[in-house]
C-alpha cells in the first residue's frame, strides 16, 4: 500500500510538509482492526448489505440515505479567495479529473480537491507528494505525467477511507460534510486522528474555512511526530472540504 505515504505528505508550502507512509503512527495499530471490521476494506470495496434491500450511505455505518441537503456556511472571505484562486484552475482541469475518477470510480471533486491542498493544480506537478513530474520521490515512485499521479491518488483515497473510516467511495454515493473530512483526513494522515479519538472536523486541512468556527485553525496538537506540524497554525484559508462544495458537490446534511 502506497496509500499516505504517496499521497499526502510533500507539499511545497510549509504548513504542508510530510512524511512517507512507514513513518505514520497510527495508521498500522488501526489498520488491524479496520481490516477485521470491514474484510476486503481498500480492495475488493465489498460491504455487508442490509437485509431488506434499503440502500447502504457511503459512510461508515449501515445508515439510510439522508436526503437532506447540506446548506454551505464558509464566510465571504473564505468563497472570496476559492473563487479568485482555486476555482478557474480547478474547472479548467475537471475533464483530466473527471476521465481519472472514471477509471478508478470516485467523484472527480475528490480528485479536484486532493490536486489543489497537494500542489494547488499546477499542471507541471504531481499531487502525490507535491513533487515536480519525473522526479524521483524517496520511496523510488517516479509519476511522469499528470494523470499517472492521480491515478495514485485515487487509489489512495479509496484504500485509506475503507481502511480507516470503512466509507466506500466507489458506491458513488453522495457524502455528508462529516464523511468528507473523514474522507480528507484519511488521506493525509491515515488513521492518526482516529487511534487520538479526535474528529476529523477539528482538522484544518479537511475543514479550514467550512464556517466562521473554522477558521484560523491548527493542525491537532498529538504529541508526537505527524506529517505536518501538530500544534502550528495551518496557513491556508480553505481546506478540501471547501473546495468540493466550492465545486457545487451535493454534499449531504
Amino acid at each position: 500500500m502506497t496509500g499516505l505515504g504517496a499521497s499526502g505528505h510533500g507539499a511545497s508550502e510549509s504548513d504542508l510538509e510530510g512524511s512517507g507512509a512507514a513513518s505514520i503512527p497510527g495508521l498500522d495499530a488501526y489498520a488491524g482492526a479496520a481490516a477485521t471490521a470491514f474484510p476486503g476494506a481498500g480492495t475488493t470495496g465489498a460491504r455487508p448489505q442490509p437485509a431488506d434491500g434499503q440502500m447502504l450511505r457511503a459512510g461508515p455505518r449501515n445508515l439510510r440515505v439522508s436526503t437532506r441537503r447540506y446548506v454551505a456556511q464558509m464566510p465571504r472571505i473564505v468563497t472570496t479567495d476559492f473563487m479568485a484562486t482555486a476555482k478557474t484552475p480547478l474547472l479548467r482541469a475537471k475533464p483530466l479529473y473527471q476521465d481519472v475518477a472514471g477509471d478508478s470510480g470516485i467523484r472527480w471533486e475528490l480528485l479536484a480537491a486532493c490536486d489543489w491542498m497537494q500542489c494547488q493544480a499546477q499542471p507541471r506537478v504531481s499531487p502525490v507528494h507535491g513533487e515536480k513530474l519525473g522526479s524521483k520521490n524517496p520511496d523510488g515512485t517516479v509519476y511522469r505525467t499528470k494523470s499517472e499521479a492521480l491515478e495514485q491518488v485515487a487509489a489512495d483515497l479509496l484504500e485509506l477511507a475503507a481502511l480507516v473510516y470503512g466509507i466506500n467511495l466507489r458506491q458513488r454515493l453522495i457524502l455528508s460534510v462529516r464523511d468528507l473530512a473523514n474522507v480528507f483526513a484519511a488521506f493525509r494522515w491515515g488513521g492518526l486522528l482516529k487511534s487520538h479519538r479526535i474528529s476529523a472536523m477539528e482538522f484544518p486541512y479537511s475543514v479550514e474555512g467550512l464556517t466562521a468556527q473554522h477558521l484560523k485553525m491548527r493542525w491537532p496538537d498529538i504529541g508526537e511526530d505527524a506529517p505536518d506540524k501538530p500544534g502550528k497554525r495551518f496557513r491556508r484559508s480553505f481546506g478540501a472540504v471547501p473546495v468540493v462544495l466550492g465545486l457545487s458537490y451535493p454534499a449531504i446534511a
